[in-house]
């Protein structure tokens, strides 16, 4: 496990991916910072489950409710897929490179995206964190 966080590597894809080939500009204007936290308490009990306000999901525990509201399932789909015609977008990284591994919508079958995604991923690979400051950088 590389230690970063899944706002740690969007703001590194953000800084990778200057054109904006696979972000969504307006989605990124918060750098990340202003993501809401959502924290459950025992007011989310329904009289049989707990319940998620944003999607009406039930849980059995609490904490599996506050699991899901970590999780990206409500976060804004910041990635999206590269090829113009495809209207996919995603609130993960994994989400979209699955996608593209998926084919889809055909993207891989263009050599910049395949070349492009390995560079990203070859990239990803070479992640660290370094210090107290939870700073991403390549070395």
């Amino acid at each position: 496990m590389s230690g970063a966080t899944r706002a740690m590597i969007d703001r590194w894809v953000r800084v990778q991916d200057q054109g904006n080939v696979i972000t969504v500009p307006r989605q990124l204007l918060t750098n990340g910072e202003d993501t809401p936290r959502y924290i459950a308490t025992e007011r989310s009990w329904n009289g049989s489950a707990y319940e998620c306000v944003l999607c009406h999901s039930t849980f059995r525990e609490l904490v599996d409710l506050n699991r899901h509201l970590a999780s990206p399932r409500h976060q804004e789909k910041i990635y999206r897929c590269p090829m113009s015609s495809c209207l996919a977008r995603f609130n993960t990284l994994s989400g979209l490179c699955q996608h593209v591994e998926s084919e889809s919508c055909g993207v891989l079958r263009f050599r910049m995206v395949r070349e492009g995604m390995d560079s990203l991923l070859n990239d990803m690979h070479r992640l660290r964190i370094t210090g107290e400051s939870e700073a991403v950088s390549l070395h």
